[in-house]
């Protein structure tokens, strides 16, 4: 980020100057790297955990407290007490070994009685724990069997001089304690944030609304900064944590709120189209089918968004097999009637092929023409499928990240569908989006999205969910095995091959290496081709095949030719195979709950009884098996997401930092549900009072946003 030139009033030096020493007069947006006791090489250290100015200082919350506040007398400590005494240092002593250890000695004393303490590898001690020190000391009482007397071992301390207890960091007191980032200690943390917020503190102003403090009975934002470091109690921490997690939660809901308002509005001279009922009751009667009554609550959402005078910015989830395709079609149906184009983006080329496959026949029995768009594709038949989609020729082109290649221009696009969103960033849905002038947005997802994360990452979208799975959806018998059990797992494979199914056998990416995620499928496929099951035709597919050998086997397996499939995860979304009923999962322990919940969805998708089973490896924790458990016990796909979201985190859970959203200093996005609620609220109330964000008190909110999520300005595009 680049400071504003009034953030620090600098001094030039021509010699870079030395750690911790001052070469600035500081203000509270200058750089860490000027304040006492930081310097350079710690500021770099800070840098890494994204703390570059002094306010982003203040922001580096404590991980823990350590309750050290009550002070004890000696001659009323008891073994297994953890107290506080003030003390004097009787005498010490400095005894070391070979290798560089050593323990280091003190016997101490208060008006009631003596006490002994050791720290071990701390041998400068010597000098700073002298004869007569008075120090404040804080630890657990142990009792030595040999000396047969009471002592602290390792004890927290602090040389208490002309000190005042309130004074205190280290010791007697509530202690913060700091996630030790690149060799800077805890203590030296503590020194760091207790000379900043001395100097500092006093410039900190308040950047939420009056009313929003007043609204949500929040603590002045100074005097969180204040008590999150250095609390006199426990509760009073919390409050402060509370206090700067809805503030961060707040700016950032802001910044959604604000994006959704311009998308809300239609760029000018981009007409909208309106819902031809004559033609949605033609696409209806082209269906072999009846919708459900979810899918027809959803695409009367869409019309509403359609018929409205702004942009659709909508979120489409759906269960695996809950039938978004069909729903998606709808909308396509009426852009394409009325003179646009549509584009479909999907994340793998299986995936866009089998798009193009049931689009194809949703669609061309209506006259819609339909072109698939993909890497690898000769360039005779690029170059025609690029000149349709120039001329309009093409009403619905579907592909994958090829469609937001340089060289593909629409005619009139006035439809973007992007599949499976939580495999694309947001730049790359602005970069579609942009194809065309304020076209529509439809983003589907058979991932359940947890409300936390979709307040977040779809923060800007209007959100359908179709909770409905349509008639004849056989359930689906899932089972967790391990490797003794094997045998008997390839037994019941036999049998459902015998009945005329097929089988998945799915392995995980291991350690984000594509080769030793291949070598372990091409292995698999190779011994349970020569040994386990020589009689029957098995296949083999992985992302670094050719596009058309990948499409070749599974053309194969579609038509029954190749009766078990061994794959990496790109069989994860998209694979339509009704005649599949089991999915093996090799190695279960290394996928996250809600992928295993989409690859489970890739059978049960006919009429037979269907099963997935969860092969756990030898060396998987109690954890690990628990956690896999939860497949087991329910097929309901939101909580199964919210159980994923808990134990892996958002960022693990699908990816979020490329989504746009911030790595948050204090809020957690799962812990503070209430208060992610709460902040999108006001926030979208205060664009509702000034959509401009042009009142001071705005202001400040939008200078704020610029500071906290610096160099994130694509996404953050507010005021």
């Amino acid at each position: 980020m680049t400071l504003p030139a009034c953030s620090t009033r600098m001094r030039v030096f021509l010699n870079p100057p030395q750690e911790g020493i001052i070469a600035t007069e500081t203000t509270i947006l200058s750089p860490v790297r000027f304040l006492k006791g930081v310097g350079p090489k710690s500021a770099g250290i800070l840098a890494k955990a994204g703390v570059e100015t002094i306010e982003d200082l203040f922001y580096y919350v404590p991980r823990a407290y350590t309750d050290w506040s009550e002070v004890s007398e000696v001659d009323r400590l008891r073994v297994g007490d953890r107290v506080t005494v003030i003390v004097k240092v009787l005498s010490s002593d400095l005894n070391r070994w070979r290798g560089g250890r050593s323990v280091f000695m003190a016997a101490l004393e208060d008006d009631s009685g003596a006490i002994f303490a050791r720290w071990y590898n701390q041998p400068y001690l010597k000098t700073t724990l002298t004869k007569g020190s008075k120090i404040v000391l804080s630890g657990e009482v142990r009792f030595d069997r040999h000396a047969r007397r009471k002592e602290f071992i390792n004890p927290a301390f602090e040389l208490m001089g002309e000190k005042d207890v309130a004074e205190l960091v280290h010791a007697g007191r509530i202690v913060p304690e700091y996630s030790q980032t690149g060799g800077i200690s805890g203590k030296r943390i503590r020194r760091i944030m207790k000379t900043a917020l001395d100097r500092h503190l006093d410039e900190v102003t308040e950047l939420l609304p009056a009313w929003v403090v007043k609204r949500r009975s929040l603590p002045a934002r100074r005097d969180a900064f204040r008590d999150v470091h250095f609390a006199t109690s426990l509760e009073i921490a919390g409050r402060a944590r509370m206090r700067l997690a809805y503030e961060e939660f707040f700016l950032f809901q802001v910044v959604v709120a604000a994006r959704r308002r311009r998308l809300k509005t239609r760029e000018a001279g981009v007409k909208g189209y309106t819902w031809d009922k004559h033609e949605h009751e033609r696409f209806l009667g082209s269906l072999p089918f009846e919708l459900t009554a979810a899918q027809n609550r959803v695409i009367s959402e869409i019309r509403t968004d359609i018929e409205e005078p702004g942009t659709m910015n909508r979120l489409l989830q759906g269960d695996v097999g809950s039938g978004k395709t069909v729903v998606a079609a709808a909308a396509m149906h009426h852009a394409v009637a009325a003179g646009f184009q549509v584009a479909i983006m999907a994340p793998t080329e299986i995936l866009a092929e089998q798009h193009y496959a049931s689009i194809s026949s949703l669609l061309g029995a209506l006259g819609d023409r339909i072109v698939l768009l993909r890497g690898g594709m000769k360039a005779k038949e690029r170059a025609e499928a690029l000149e349709s989609i120039s001329t309009g020729a093409a009403a619905v082109v579907v592909g994958t990240h090829a469609l937001i290649q340089k060289g593909v221009e629409f005619h009139r696009l006035g439809l973007v569908i992007v599949d499976e969103q939580h495999r694309f960033g947001v730049t790359q849905r602005a970069a579609l989006r942009k194809k065309g002038r304020s076209p529509d947005v439809l983003v589907m997802t058979a991932t359940p999205i947890p409300r936390t994360l979709s307040l977040t990452v779809y923060g800007d979208l209007d959100v359908s969910v179709i909770d409905e799975l349509p008639p004849g959806r056989t359930p689906i018998t899932t089972a967790v095995r391990d490797e003794s059990g094997r045998g008997r797992v390839y037994d019941f494979l036999r049998s459902q091959v015998e009945d005329g199914r097929q089988v998945f056998i799915v392995y995980p990416l291991v350690e984000e290496s594509d080769k030793i995620e291949l070598a372990a499928a091409t292995k698999m496929h190779e011994e349970l081709n020569r040994k386990i099951f020589p009689d029957i035709a098995i296949g083999l597919v992985h992302g670094r095949m050719k596009a058309e050998d990948k499409a070749s086997v599974m053309n194969a397996f579609s038509s029954g030719e190749i009766s078990i499939l061994v794959s990496t995860t790109v069989v994860e979304v998209g694979v339509d195979i009704p005649n599949a009923t089991v999915m093996v999962i090799e190695h279960s322990e290394r996928f996250g709950l809600a992928q295993l919940h989409q690859l489970r969805g890739r059978v049960g998708r006919g009429e037979h009884r269907s099963y997935c089973i969860l092969m756990v490896g030898r060396g998987a924790s109690d954890e690990a098996r628990e956690r896999i458990q939860v497949l087991a016990d329910t097929s309901d796909g939101f909580v199964i997401a919210e159980r994923d979201l808990k134990l892996r985190g958002p960022g693990e859970f699908m990816g979020v930092r490329q989504h746009g959203i911030p790595k948050f200093a204090v809020a957690d996005l799962v812990m503070d549900m209430r208060l992610l609620v709460n902040a999108r609220e006001d926030a979208f109330e205060l664009l509702e009072q000034d959509g401009a964000l042009a009142e001071p008190e705005s202001r400040a909110v939008v200078d704020a946003i610029k500071r906290r999520f610096k160099g994130r300005g694509a996404l953050i595009d507010v005021g």
